[in-house]
């Protein structure tokens, strides 16, 4: 068979949003290249993806750049699917063109619905193609049961599966740890909205005043979405010396800053997964997480969990964070890559 894949988010040249449908595009690809030996794919793009990246997918998998980009996802792209159709289309970015092809659609999580001021510039173009989806896909593949009902309370339909993602081997206990001049507490995630990060150190501020060790905060994500109340909240907390904003961190250093972190605060306001937590937890960080959207499914009883909003609350899980145990093989690359494969080869 012939596979059509929208890799859109893997053709972007800013390192900062290599995070979210980036690393779920990435490492699903990575996977299929080593367990599928029939199929051949089609990767859509509207620039070339990164040669190294490529060379790690094997000969199999080969980048379609389909331009101009303006109504790249409306026109040029349906376009090329009618004059060069494929068997099967999965839509990993949340959203679906019009195609012939057997489609699959990937809901990653319905926050926008829940939270739309976070989603400032984008909250129409999501609902838009999310009801696309949801009325073209042939199956949808979500990333948690909360997502899943959601999904369904929102919208109806019975053809939704949900698959977890996966975490990398590198994401162990032992190895590099990362030092600061003091301990701190971590946080990880593109610093947009939706993260909640002001919050967050509103937390960190009453944290400190309770604490019996001096602590700093570290922040580690792209800015390419920054919410503009995180620099504000650190002026208006006095928080200057305590903060270190270090960016978008590589995978291949991430580990080390869970190993040396007290704890990583989740403090997002709705989340279909959220990656961090889960690599914390294999890291062997405690996490502390706000009870909202799938985060209870996913970190549950391995983490501390907190009322969201209740700043007492989250200043005790710091001040006392569980050690996490020892994670469930479920979160992996392979069976959510077996998942896909099951799907696309049942739509013949």
């Amino acid at each position: 068979m012939l596979i059509g894949v929208d890799a859109g988010a893997l053709s972007i040249t800013d390192e900062r949003l290599r995070v979210g449908v980036w690393r779920v595009t990435y490492n699903l690809l990575k996977e299929l290249a080593k367990i599928d030996r029939i199929n051949q794919y089609r990767l859509y793009t509207f620039s070339p993806i990164d040669r190294e990246v490529m060379r790690s997918f094997g000969p199999r998998l080969r980048n379609v750049i389909v331009r101009p980009t303006i109504g790249w996802a409306s026109i040029q792209l349906p376009i090329e699917l009618r004059l060069r159709p494929v068997d099967v289309f999965l839509g990993l970015s949340q959203m679906l063109p019009f195609t012939n092809a057997k489609k699959i659609g990937f809901i990653y999580d319905l926050g926008f619905l829940h939270f739309p001021d976070a989603y400032p510039g984008s909250l129409n173009k999501l609902k838009v193609q999310t009801r696309q989806v949801v009325e073209r896909a042939d199956q949808i593949i979500t990333i948690s049961e909360v997502s899943k009902r959601d999904i369904v309370a929102q919208y109806g339909g019975d053809n939704i599966t949900v698959a977890y993602p996966g975490i990398d081997a590198r994401f162990i206990p032992k190895g590099a740890i990362h030092k600061e001049k003091n301990p701190y507490i971590l946080f990880v995630g593109a610093l947009k909205r939706g993260k909640n990060v002001p919050f967050a150190l509103r937390v960190f501020k009453k944290f400190l005043e309770l604490s019996k060790k001096k602590y700093d905060f570290v922040i580690v994500g792209g800015n390419f979405w920054e919410d503009p109340g995180i620099r504000k909240e650190i002026v208006d907390r006095r928080l200057e010396g305590r903060v270190q904003i270090k960016g978008f961190v590589p995978d291949s250093d991430l580990p080390s800053y869970y190993r040396g972190a007290a704890a990583l605060l989740v403090t997002s306001l709705w989340e279909g997964f959220c990656l961090p937590a889960v690599e914390a937890l294999a890291s062997g960080c405690p996490v502390v997480y706000a009870k909202t959207g799938s985060l209870p499914e996913i970190v549950g009883n391995l983490g501390t969990g907190y009322t969201p909003g209740d700043i007492d609350k989250a200043v005790q899980a710091l001040l006392q964070p569980k050690k996490p145990h020892k994670l469930h093989v479920k979160y992996s690359w392979s069976r959510f890559a077996r998942t896909v494969i099951k799907y696309y080869n049942g739509l013949q």
